[in-house]
């Protein structure tokens, strides 16, 4: 299903809603799709008991699949147009990505923004809720499966300091991204 996004990939900043959009979509479209055909086995044969049930039956699953994508999928609440804005404007050569939603068995993480680096990387919660110890236990485990070991994992809450840091961080020269952690954030997250 990856095709439907390449339009728009994860951490851009349509990404969340165009993704919402094309999962609803894909879902009426599978449900539909399982619907034709009991209706077409049900209408051919009089009765229940034919292939055309069990094709549609099974249908269902990734019909089903993609309901609990959508219903995750409203889970990401995309940062305003103003805040991109200025994040834009401050981001630079860093790597930014936008809404960025992260699940554990014991709480989830939302981001509105989040900038990777060499050995760091700095996210921005819009809403206090984000636990930032929790947060940093469960994306460093992730990161020690994969061997990469000492990043800095740090919540900002203040939009201004958080701006203020991509400045500080754009000033240095070398804004180098590390591709291991973000192939690890970009698997990890919704």
């Amino acid at each position: 299903m990856d095709f439907l996004y390449k339009k728009h990939p994860k951490g851009t900043y349509e990404y969340a809603v165009y993704k919402r959009k094309a999962d609803i979509i894909v879902t009426l479209i599978l449900f539909a799709l399982a619907l034709g055909l009991y209706i077409t086995g049900r209408i051919a044969t009089g009765s229940n008991k034919n292939m055309l049930t069990i094709v549609a039956v099974l249908g269902l699953l990734p019909a089903s699949k993609m309901v609990v994508e959508v219903i995750m999928s409203f889970k990401v609440h995309p940062c305003n147009l103003a805040l991109k804005e200025k994040l834009d404007k401050n981001t630079g050569a860093l790597c930014g990505l936008y809404n960025m939603y992260f699940t554990s068995y014991e709480k989830n993480f939302g981001f509105a923004h989040m900038v990777v680096t060499k050995n760091a990387v700095l996210c921005y919660a819009t809403e206090n809720k984000v636990e930032e110890k929790a947060f940093q236990k469960h994306l460093t485990d992730l990161l020690k499966k994969e061997g990469i070991k000492d990043t800095l994992i740090k919540v900002f809450y203040n939009e201004e300091k958080y701006i203020k840091r991509l400045i500080e961080l754009n000033n240095l020269e070398d804004t180098e991204v590390n591709l291991n952690i973000l192939r690890v954030v970009m698997e990890v997250t919704l």
